[in-house]
């Protein structure tokens, strides 16, 4: 089924993706004698623009995710937005009507899940690949993301929350500084949870192929 094998390249393609950046991320905390050594302030820095990728990467690939997902079986799709049954759905149209002109973030699978619900089969529901624990440390991680990209207060606030309820932290730490612990495997276990979520959600399609 070609649907299914383009599900799977798209897994492959990001799990791929992920690699990488742990690859990368953990040589520039190892201080490998080929490379220019690099003080503490810039791995944090990197760590951080690290973090920043993955998640843009994981976005893309939620996104794609699900409109692959809904293609395997659009009854559901029709029925909610009453097209007529005979209606051409290709991806491309499948993208269109779920996204229409309004800016939908699923990052949070635990918020997208009636989303998921509506418009997925659900033999082909990804969602319930996924483990409480791994949904719990992606929200974690976004997060980290949000303070990144915005350094409000509110942000701010919200991190330190997460630090002292899931690390019992006392202060606030930079992100760079908190990622780069035991030499990078904090940053290394949450950037792994990635790749974990992806494995878990191709098994509902690796059945099917």
């Amino acid at each position: 089924m070609s649907k299914i094998r383009d599900i799977i390249k798209n897994h492959e393609q990001f799990e791929n993706s992920i690699e990488k950046i742990l690859q990368y991320a953990n040589e520039i905390v190892s201080d490998l004698p080929y490379r220019k050594k690099i003080s503490n302030e810039e791995k944090f820095l990197l760590l951080e623009s690290l973090i920043l990728r993955a998640c843009a990467l994981w976005e893309k690939f939620i996104e794609k995710e699900l409109v692959l997902a809904v293609s395997l079986n659009t009854n559901r799709l029709v029925k909610e937005m009453n097209l007529k049954h005979n209606t051409k759905l290709d991806l491309e149209l499948i993208r269109a009507i779920l996204f229409s002109d309004i800016f939908r973030d699923f990052h949070d699978l635990e918020k997208s899940k009636s989303f998921f619900n509506k418009f997925i089969a659900s033999n082909f529901n990804f969602c319930a690949e996924i483990s409480t624990s791994q949904i719990k440390n992606l929200q974690f991680i976004y997060k980290i993301r949000n303070y990144l990209s915005h350094y409000s207060e509110f942000s701010r606030r919200k991190l330190f929350d997460a630090y002292k309820k899931k690390f019992g932290l006392k202060r606030f730490v930079e992100p760079g500084q908190f990622l780069y612990t035991n030499k990078g495997q904090r940053f290394q276990d949450l950037i792994a949870n990635f790749k974990y979520c992806s494995i878990n959600m191709k098994k509902k399609f690796k059945k099917r192929r």
